[in-house]
């Protein structure tokens, strides 16, 4: 028998053309799919793409589709069970980091590490294939953010900011790796600096986005002119400078520099137009403690309780409204509850030791700031405080150990340096208290000046006991024009010249000194010598 010769022009057998319409069918329940998660319609989302990955023979987009809407609508059980009774979490980078969402919303921390991988060895590793353009963010990215929030979530503080540096490393648009770094106090200010400083200013098409990552940065520069420079170039060069992001950072420095009413000022206007902006919330309840609003401060806390019962910024504004009033057992209660709602809101514990620290409880004072430098170990509010409440119990050896901690992690906050000169002054050391009490004037920049005004009597004492009554005269004069009511420091200044032998001008000053506070037993004492010297 003979083969019969293959026919060209008209093929043995023909597969049946797709049906242009089931086609046309397929795209248009696709679009209704993405409308309803677009729309956050999640319920009509999961009842359509169930459909679609039958008809559409279980594409894997159409899949993804469903795993999505399912954890849009916070189904994360039914969701891992989809991704892996379908065999899809090996399939790809994508269903793998959306079962690993899915596992973090379940709070199954093992099992998501188990999934994404504990470190760059891991099989995920291997097939990723980080998306770099300007217009996505990487996958790379994506996963390194998700083992930072695990191991966060796990305690392991060093990992977590290992991975969130990769994350930024990876893809310097991943702003939460960067936010969870700075709002949680994970690294030091050097650190900080040091970690945009090697993303290098050219690594995204976003040429605003490095400025506004080294605004959101400035908090403890010691120059105002320098944060202010920034914040021209993101108004002058795009257009940022009614961002509410911009208008915060700002907000954040003028509270660390102790300019409580510029600070007030910009957080209330970024209130006024959005009174639920979690970022500038904190720094605005602060300021309303710092200035003595009560009233304000009451509104705020009462409008934050009814909108977020579940935030841990409404029940710190609680807090800090009873603390303004000096009830501070109240505030000891509303801080706690606060802190159980977030353990990582790190104003909460600093104002629960602060509660304690002013019902001269000093243990569980020192105990809430222990546990504060724990969490936050990048910030050093915690050991300043440690420091300061060691200072205020007499304990000089642990109070400057604890300053001197606090110096390594913020070299440029002037309060350390006051502290460290007022351990100094208490041990005799009076040419070291010069040196901090002169450093962290330097530091202020000349700016705020009223708040500083102990720092002026402190270096004007120092240079007295040092017998160099010229500069104490000088500085006497200097705090006098920040503070011109104080009685102490006109005695102090009379004081001064009495130990000069000028005792015209130390009469002429204790006077004054007993004119705003006559009951003032010491200049009076004061006055008496001074006057029988003069005859």
């Amino acid at each position: 028998s003979t083969k019969t010769p293959l026919n060209f022009e008209k093929p043995v057998s023909t597969p049946t053309a797709p049906n242009p319409s089931k086609r046309t069918g397929l795209k248009e329940l696709r679009k209704l799919v993405q409308a309803c998660i677009q729309q956050h319609t999640y319920e009509s989302a999961i009842f359509f793409a169930d459909k679609l990955i039958v008809l559409s023979k279980r594409e894997p987009d159409d899949m993804f589709l469903l795993a999505q809407a399912y954890y849009f609508q916070k189904e994360y059980r039914r969701a891992v069970h989809f991704l892996k009774e379908n065999d899809l979490v090996q399939k790809s980078v994508r269903f793998a980091l959306l079962a690993a969402q899915c596992l973090a919303g379940m709070k199954d921390w093992e099992a998501c590490l188990g999934v994404i991988g504990e470190d760059e060895k891991s099989a995920i590793e291997r097939d990723i294939k980080a998306h770099d353009s300007d217009e996505k963010l990487s996958l790379k990215a994506a996963v390194c953010l998700t083992r930072g929030k695990v191991y966060e979530a796990l305690e392991n503080r060093e990992r977590a900011v290992r991975w969130y540096k990769a994350a930024i490393a990876a893809d310097m648009k991943c702003y939460e790796a960067l936010g969870c770094l700075v709002e949680k106090r994970m690294l030091s200010y050097e650190e900080q600096r040091s970690m945009l400083d090697s993303l290098g200013e050219n690594n995204t098409s976003y040429k605003w986005l490095m400025p506004l990552y080294r605004l959101k940065l400035q908090q403890h520069e010691t120059k105002t002119s320098h944060v202010e420079k920034i914040a021209t170039v993101l108004a002058n060069d795009f257009g940022l400078e009614e961002n509410l992001d911009v208008l915060t950072s700002r907000a954040n420095q003028h509270y660390w520099k102790n300019r409580f009413q510029q600070a007030y000022e910009l957080s209330k206007e970024i209130v006024e137009r959005d009174p639920f902006h979690h970022s500038v919330l904190p720094v605005h309840v602060c300021c309303l403690v710092e200035l003595g609003l009560k009233t304000q401060l009451f509104f705020c806390a009462h409008h934050l309780v009814e909108a977020y019962p579940t935030k841990p910024i409404s029940w710190f504004a609680v807090a800090a409204y009873y603390y303004l009033i000096g009830k501070f057992e109240m505030a000891r209660r509303f801080f706690h509850k606060s802190i159980q709602l977030e353990q990582y809101f790190a104003p909460a514990w600093i104002g629960f030791g602060h509660s304690f620290a002013m019902k001269d409880e000093s243990d569980q004072a020192m105990a809430a700031y222990r546990t504060a430098t724990r969490l936050f170990r990048g910030s050093h509010v915690p050991l300043l405080c440690m420091g300061i409440e060691h200072l205020r119990t007499g304990g000089l050896v642990p109070a400057r150990q604890f300053l001197q901690k606090a110096e390594t992690i913020c070299p440029t906050d002037p309060l350390i340096y006051h502290e460290l000169g007022v351990v100094s002054y208490k041990n005799g050391e009076y040419a070291d208290a010069c040196v901090y009490f002169l450093e962290a004037l330097k530091l202020t920049a000349g700016e705020a000046l009223n708040a500083w005004e102990p720092t002026f009597v402190n270096l004007a004492h120092s240079y007295r006991k040092r017998r160099m009554y010229e500069k104490a005269v000088e500085y006497y004069e200097k705090a006098l024009s920040v503070a011109p009511r104080s009685p102490m420091i006109y005695s102090s200044l009379g004081f001064t010249y009495h130990l000069q032998g000028k005792l015209d001008n130390a009469i002429h000053l204790y006077h004054k000194a007993l004119g705003i506070h006559p009951r003032d037993t010491i200049t009076t004492d004061l006055l008496k010598m001074a006057l029988r010297d003069a005859i």
